[in-house]
């Protein structure tokens, strides 16, 4: 396996899950995000949604199982941030922060869903932490910011950092 192959069934899981308020999951930031992306396939008329940028924070390998020159087993573990952009053209901030608890209470409620990702021969397991008594999950959100001017869109960013597992054989 590799890191593209991790990063891609993450976020084919999370794309089909159902998150509500999300609308598209990125591998990558792009340089430039088109506002409309972020109410992508919704209804007219929707004030809120979100996109979530996946990054990599760190990769680690343990061997795991002694199989002399051929057949042991390694343990690869990745720090997934997802990046979680939520924008919404509400009136009252206090609604958008509302509505970004909802967006992240179901992105977690999704990640606890699925231990594999919807994809067991890549992810072996996420959300799961990696030791006994370790964090399974750890989200950092912060206020939601008006972006242009009264009356415009606000935005609340929120960081979800989870580990990522995934055994191989070598």
């Amino acid at each position: 396996m590799s890191r593209t192959t991790v990063r891609s069934a993450i976020a084919s899981y999370l794309e089909s899950a159902n998150v509500t308020y999300l609308s598209t999951v990125k591998p990558f930031p792009a340089k430039f995000t088109p506002e409309m992306e972020f109410y992508e396939g919704e209804d007219p008329g929707v004030q809120s949604g979100a996109i979530v940028y996946l990054y990599i924070e760190r990769e680690t390998e343990h061997r795991i199982a002694l199989g002399g020159a051929h057949g042991g087993q390694k343990v690869v573990e990745y720090v997934f941030h997802l990046d979680c952009f939520f924008r919404s053209t509400k009136r009252k901030t206090e609604d958008v922060g509302a509505d970004n608890e909802t967006f992240l209470d179901s992105l977690l409620s999704a990640i606890r869903a699925d231990r594999n990702a919807g994809n067991p021969s890549v992810v072996f397991q996420w959300g799961e932490g990696v030791l006994p008594g370790s964090a399974d999950l750890e989200v950092t959100s912060y206020y939601p910011r008006t972006l242009n001017g009264a009356g415009s869109t606000t935005q609340v960013f929120s960081s979800v950092r989870v580990s990522v597992v995934e055994i191989l054989t070598a």
